[in-house]
């Protein structure tokens, strides 16, 4: 019987829901604190989308590949657990939205109103209202989850590849002459 590895789904899987549920919890707490209409704490988030990936990808490393992992692999694991975390946050964030949507929101709408009118101070009422009512179409749930999750597979790849050169080990120890 020969020497079968964990599969990388299931590890990235299970990484995949402990991050969605760190980056849920940052939400709320983002939220309790009254904190989501900073930019900073956006930055924690990727932080923690990062960190869990870098977890991930040396846990399976050590612990299933006996301490190797080809590049190829590591990006796989630290894709797949950046996938997994994407989609649980975006179906998260649809279930937040749609129970606490309402007041974030006009926060957020308000603070956008608010951008621009700082950003542009000239803008004539006409182009407040257009610019707004566009704003509008994508400040519903499934649009704010759509968004969630296409950044965060976009950062998951990025952060992927990058870990990947830092967490790759080659087994020198086989050496094929050709």
């Amino acid at each position: 019987m020969e020497n079968q590895v964990y599969p990388a789904w299931k590890h990235a899987l299970l990484y995949g829901v402990i991050i969605s549920v760190v980056l849920i919890v940052l939400l709320l707490l983002f939220y309790i604190l009254n904190l989501y209409t900073e930019n900073w704490p956006g930055y924690i988030s990727y932080a923690a989308l990062l960190g869990g990936i870098i977890i991930s990808t040396i846990a399976y490393r050590d612990n299933y590949l006996k301490g190797f992992i080809p590049y190829g692999t590591s990006f796989s694991v630290g894709f797949l657990t950046g996938l997994f975390a994407a989609i649980f946050s975006a179906v998260l964030t649809f279930i937040f939205m749609t129970f606490v949507g309402d007041e974030y929101t006009a926060v957020i709408l308000e603070k956008a109103e608010e951008s621009m009118i700082n950003s542009r101070p000239d803008i004539t009422e006409e182009e407040l209202a257009r610019a707004m009512k566009f704003t509008r179409q994508f400040m519903n749930p499934v649009m704010m989850a759509v968004f969630s999750l296409l950044a965060n597979i976009l950062f998951g790849v990025i952060f992927a590849l990058i870990v990947s050169i830092f967490v790759k080990k080659e087994d020198k120890s086989i050496e094929i002459s050709a």
